[in-house]
């Protein structure tokens, strides 16, 4: 996370550092700071403590909201950034007569995928290593130094992968891609009827090999706003 931004701008990557020192420059009596955190809730609350913003306020995962009903049975320990997902997902599918659920697949650090019925029920999910995490654990005892700080979700980056890698970081890249993919597909075979979205960093890249469902970037981000207005 850099320093200069625009009205508007999402990034993926950062220094809490960085976050608060930002939003602070944006401090008029107006500004109003919603946090939403799957760590480190505490520790940003405090750097944005000095900020003197109208509000800060956090939101984290609930038993009942905006239709959803979680299955957790301590539902304050899911990640607030996938309840936040399915319920920008939900909201948009809720008054369909004909879509019989939703599956939310965020692929970022994690790759998490959650089943939700016409009815708002949250039936369950799924939490495996996202592509650039299982790429790293793979490498991580090894004497090879590999560096994936810079690898993006570039579908062209992965446009053979259904062939055989011919090298170590090629069988690992291939290999993963086609892990998740494997997953997602298999959830989908399973709940055919449900509306299926992606986001996420590499959202986009495990749509265009599915080929079917909606990408929504900012699906957590609409989550918030819905929950907290």
């Amino acid at each position: 996370m850099g320093s200069d931004y625009n009205t508007g701008d999402v990034t993926h990557y950062g220094e809490l550092k960085d976050l608060a020192s930002y939003i602070k420059t944006l401090v008029t009596e107006e500004v109003r700071v919603l946090l939403a955190a799957v760590n480190q809730t505490a520790e940003l609350t405090h750097l944005l403590a000095d900020g003197n913003f109208h509000s800060v306020t956090v939101t984290r995962s609930e038993l009942s909201q905006a239709g959803l009903r979680n299955s957790y049975l301590h539902p304050e320990r899911m990640g607030v950034d996938r309840w936040l997902a399915m319920v920008a997902a939900f909201t948009q599918i809720k008054e369909s007569d004909q879509c019989k659920g939703i599956i939310v697949v965020d692929a970022g650090s994690a790759l998490t995928i959650d089943i939700v019925d016409s009815a708002g029920e949250h039936l369950g999910g799924y939490i495996v290593p996202g592509l650039l995490m299982a790429q790293k654990a793979l490498f991580a005892n090894t004497e090879r130094v590999i560096q994936y700080n810079e690898v993006t979700a570039d579908s062209q980056r992965y446009d053979k992968y259904k062939k055989l890698g011919n090298n170590t970081i090629q069988c690992v890249e291939y290999g993963v891609i086609n892990q998740m993919l494997a997953l997602v597909k298999q959830v989908k075979a399973e709940y055919l009827d449900y509306e299926i979205f992606f986001t996420g960093g590499d959202g986009e890249l495990l749509a265009g090999f599915i080929k079917t469902g909606k990408v929504d970037k900012d699906l957590v981000l609409k989550g918030l706003w819905q929950v907290r207005n």
